[in-house]
């Protein structure tokens, strides 16, 4: 049982969104150590954010809801770009990517090319890879990364907080399971940690007090409003563990002339 003790562009839009939601939501939690043989989250997070900061790839699968927009993202890949794939929709706009340090290949489909004032390239492009390079393309494994490890709290952001936690079962893996509610705005918030000090899940879930209709309307109101919140889940695996993928074949891939 849980005990409690007191202790911009479609991609960058998802990628910011899902970064806010998963770390920075560690560091708006209101916690508290626990003494049910779990140990306490300031206790185990150095390792964590350690693991985080030293990582050299990851496999991050994020679904995430902000101002009434759903969002997901699936990123696999070395963190230097050397190799990465994935997939990035924002309702109806769908990108899948394949990249290394040079070049990202994107096959959007045709919400996406509209969406981004494309729609005269995709009859160019067809069934093809769109290669951009990948400083202009905003899709790359280390732009996606950062909207995480930019977020990474402190420790001693734990120490003075209240929590519940437990241990539970998470992908077949017993993990520590850490609840509690964020600072800013009162949503719960759980964070799943492994017993060897690496993170697989962050939740953020709709308190109960605010409907989704409510914050679909204060998004509308203003451009800024709910820019920083967000609901879902964001899945972490595959630590320092990812393969490179290949690259598409020269015929399957179409290049802008000048770029």
């Amino acid at each position: 049982m849980p005990q409690t003790t007191t202790r911009h562009t479609t991609a960058q839009r998802g990628f910011r969104a899902l970064g806010i939601t998963a770390l920075s939501a560690a560091a708006a939690l209101t916690l508290a150590g626990c003494g049910n043989g779990v140990p306490p989250l300031e206790d185990v997070w150095p390792e964590v954010s350690e693991s985080i900061q030293n990582a050299k790839s990851v496999s991050i699968d994020g679904n995430v809801t902000q101002g009434g927009q759903d969002m997901s993202v699936t990123m696999s890949g070395l963190i230097d770009d050397s190799s990465y794939s994935g997939s990035v929709s924002m309702g109806e706009a769908q990108v899948e990517v394949v990249g290394n340090a040079e070049n990202t290949y994107m096959k959007p489909n045709g919400a996406f090319y509209e969406e981004m004032g494309g729609a005269p390239l995709q009859d160019l492009v067809g069934e093809k890879w769109l290669e951009v390079p990948a400083e202009e393309g905003g899709f790359t494994m280390s732009t996606f990364w950062s909207s995480f490890s930019e977020e990474i709290p402190d420790a001693d952001e734990f120490g003075d907080s209240e929590y519940t936690s437990e241990v539970v079962t998470h992908n077949d893996e017993e993990v520590y399971k850490y609840s509690g509610t964020s600072a800013e705005n009162g949503e719960p918030v759980a964070i799943y940690i492994t017993k060897d000090n690496k993170l697989v899940r962050v939740e953020v879930e709709q308190g109960e007090g605010e409907s989704a209709e409510a914050s679909t309307d204060a998004a509308s109101a203003s451009p800024d409003a709910g820019s920083d919140t967000g609901t879902g889940t964001v899945d972490f695996s595959d630590w320092d563990a990812v393969e490179p993928v290949d690259m598409p074949a020269k015929g399957e891939v179409f290049a802008v002339p000048g770029m």
